[in-house]
């Protein structure tokens, strides 16, 4: 999977579209020093989201934009 757009949002939200789900965006919401995923919003034409889906668009997003150390360091964080 890969990012194809982001674009900052209010309130420090960050909005991503990856290839996998062209025509879904996805709200990320910084909590602490890194960024969670908020909402999703699906589109029918795109594949149902998964949980593994979801780890993998955190990863990516906290790697660009520079927060990935404090997202491994999250109690939930499973190599």
């Amino acid at each position: 999977m890969e990012i194809m757009k982001h674009s900052y949002r209010k309130r420090g939200t960050v909005e991503f579209i990856f290839n996998k789900f062209p025509q879904s965006k996805v709200v990320f919401y910084p909590i602490k020093n890194y960024y969670f995923i908020r909402t999703v919003k699906w589109h029918s034409e795109d594949p149902i989201v998964t949980r593994g889906d979801l780890e993998e668009m955190e990863l990516l997003s906290n790697e660009l934009l520079g927060t990935i150390e404090f997202y491994k360091q999250r109690k939930n964080y499973r190599e």
